[in-house]
């Protein structure tokens, strides 16, 4: 795995400048976290999860599904990747651009506006890798078997995809919004206080959608990545991993964070 450096020190004044304007005409804080900073964020997380899990991204060809601002498919593409960003949100593609010219990752990365990923513009097995960070539980569950059709054609043979951050309707708190209890109340509530709260997804319904398709790796990578993100496993962490052994089920699934090394089948 490449070592550590700060991964926008070169960054160009006038492409900085840039990102902040389309940051602030879009009603977004350029210096937050999760839009400035973002790309700093995964550096220091995501890359510990590709180490813990094997995952090298020199020279394959990354999907990174659902890029929001990019910040995910800039570090791979700083890792070595060929990456395509895609996004339901035309927004997110316009900011994610100007992100990958701020962090000089232009030719190593594009994005793509894609209003329906039911469709991708993609030829069949185009994809070594592909990385969904954050973005399954944002998919309508009436549509995620078919977007999971959709990214299991667009991969290759033997492809991995790893799926992390993406919140799960098991956790008494919902990750995004930390709302207490919010996962388990039925969407009738919604209707009936006149409000769409954000839940997490089912993992039982992202296990439907994997059937045939993919296949469940390296279990024990999971705490392993915990310990490169956080250090030593808490107590929570070790009694997930613990649940996972004696059910023999990856611990990326009983995680208030799903989180899976997928292979296509």
């Amino acid at each position: 795995m490449t070592a550590h450096v700060h991964i926008k020190a070169e960054a160009d004044p006038a492409r900085r400048e840039e990102f902040r304007a389309i940051a602030r005409e879009l009603g977004l804080d350029p210096d937050d976290r999760w839009v400035g900073g973002y790309v700093d964020y995964e550096w220091e997380h995501l890359r510990p999860v590709l180490a813990a899990y094997g995952l090298d991204p020199t020279g394959k060809a990354v999907l990174e599904f659902g890029c929001n601002y990019g910040a995910s498919g800039i570090v791979l593409a700083r890792l070595g990747a060929k990456v395509t960003g895609v996004d339901v949100d035309p927004d997110n593609i316009r900011l994610a651009k100007a992100n990958i010219a701020m962090n000089g990752a232009d030719a190593a990365m594009t994005a793509l506006h894609v209003a329906d990923t039911r469709t991708m513009p993609f030829e069949d097995g185009s994809f070594d890798l592909v990385i969904a960070n954050s973005v399954l539980e944002y998919v309508a569950p009436d549509q995620l078997d078919e977007v999971m059709a959709e990214i299991y054609r667009v991969m290759k043979p033997g492809g991995q995809m790893l799926v992390l951050g993406t919140a799960s309707r098991f956790a008494p708190r919902e990750v995004h919004s930390r709302r207490w209890l919010v996962n388990y109340l039925p969407r009738v509530i919604d209707r009936m206080a006149g409000k769409d709260w954000q839940r997490g997804l089912k993992p039982w319904q992202l296990a439907g959608s994997l059937h045939g398709r993919f296949t469940v790796t390296a279990k024990d990578s999971w705490i392993a990545a915990r310990s490169g993100v956080h250090g030593k496993p808490t107590v929570p962490v070790r009694l997930v991993n613990r649940l996972a052994r004696i059910t023999g089920c990856a611990p990326g699934w009983l995680s208030p964070n799903i989180e899976l090394l997928l292979q296509r089948v």
